[in-house]
């Protein structure tokens, strides 16, 4: 756990590339809620399946800092963002990849996300503005640059709730009055950033 500021949390967990992720799913299912296994079990795959119950029990462990022993059943806005019913004044954000967990909870809006290390140059031709795409290729490191580009914004569009746009580019720059808080973890192979108020 670290602290961002004294309204903001953030918690990560890093995926071991070896881990056998059916066995741990097994091992963390027994302690998430109902409600929470139900989903976990939807998903397809193991990764996310674990994921989703690991995820859970991570937010469930940031809570505990506001005072919540359980973490309480999510509900949904119109496009998505998760929120508590019961208790508005607390605000939370989960992300995974497939190297990562990365989770948020704060007294204020906030969005996180977390992506595997990658570039792919067309696909940083359409989500970058031309400023970003430069930066990114004058980078030593284009693969790690990208990546928190696009966990900026996406981070973002969390925190506001209103997802992916189809204009991606423009994205950070109506940030105006949000802070973001960048980090990448070359060893684990992933960027995760928060944005936050």
């Amino acid at each position: 756990m670290c602290q961002v500021d004294k309204h903001t949390v953030i918690a990560t967990y890093d995926i071991p590339p070896d881990a056998d992720l059916k066995g741990a799913l097994w091992e963390t299912i027994p302690h998430i809620p109902e409600w929470r296994r139900l989903k976990a079990l939807s998903y397809r795959f193991d990764i996310d399946r674990f994921l989703c119950a690991k995820s859970f029990l991570v937010l469930e462990n940031l809570l505990k800092s506001y005072g919540l022993t359980e973490c309480p059943e999510f509900s949904y806005s119109t496009f998505g963002k998760p929120y508590f019913t019961e208790y508005p004044d607390i605000h939370f954000n989960i992300s995974h990849c497939s190297r990562g967990i990365a989770c948020a909870v704060s007294d204020n809006p906030v969005g996180i996300d977390i992506e595997k290390i990658q570039y792919n140059d067309l696909t940083a031709q359409k989500v970058l503005n031309s400023d970003e795409y430069k930066k990114t290729k004058a980078s030593c490191n284009p693969a790690g640059t990208f990546t928190e580009f696009w966990t900026k914004k996406e981070s973002l569009l969390k925190l506001t709730g209103q997802g992916l746009v189809d204009n991606m580019r423009d994205v950070l720059a109506v940030a105006e009055g949000i802070r973001f808080r960048s980090v990448m973890n070359k060893e684990k192979d992933y960027v995760f950033s928060l944005a936050y108020i």
